[in-house]
């Protein structure tokens, strides 16, 4: 396996082109939610990937600095292929996106809308719910930040 964070001016036609069919395959597809993936967020965001030995894409979320959704900085599209969920590579994804805002940016909090039923996981990362669950694209969704000391 094999990590790398690199801002949207840096990736290739085939990393794009990966990212987005994950996101498609994942939100879009097995979650049934029918939305508008591409936002221009991703223009000036990192891009944290996971790649198998295949050089296949498995693993993924985007690195938001401040003021793009939130006053702070944010992590979204968090995702890890259905064949590695469970395996802790989603922890070690989350961890990752920290350590780069926190190191990169100085970052002091980060602010995410999580979909409530990984509420958990999230808060093993340090995340504290700051909102009662609302719908975003149809999913139930919930706040969280974690704070940075």
């Amino acid at each position: 396996m094999k990590w790398s964070i690199k801002h949207f001016n840096e990736l290739t036609n085939l990393e794009v082109y990966q990212m987005i069919k994950l996101r498609t395959d994942v939100f879009v597809v097995e979650q049934e939610s029918i939305y508008s993936d591409c936002d221009n967020k991703d223009l000036d965001a990192y891009h944290v990937q996971l790649r198998d030995e295949q050089d296949q894409l498995v693993g993924y979320c985007r690195l938001l600095n401040q003021g793009v959704s939130y006053e702070g900085y944010s992590i979204g599209r968090v995702i890890i292929a259905p064949s590695l969920r469970g395996t802790g590579y989603g922890d070690q994804l989350v961890m990752r996106a920290v350590s780069f805002i926190k190191e990169h940016w100085n970052g002091k909090v980060i602010t995410i809308s999580a979909q409530h039923r990984l509420q958990k996981f999230y808060e093993k990362a340090g995340f504290q719910a700051e909102s009662e669950p609302y719908l975003e694209d149809g999913i139930p969704h919930i706040q969280m930040s974690l704070h940075i000391l």
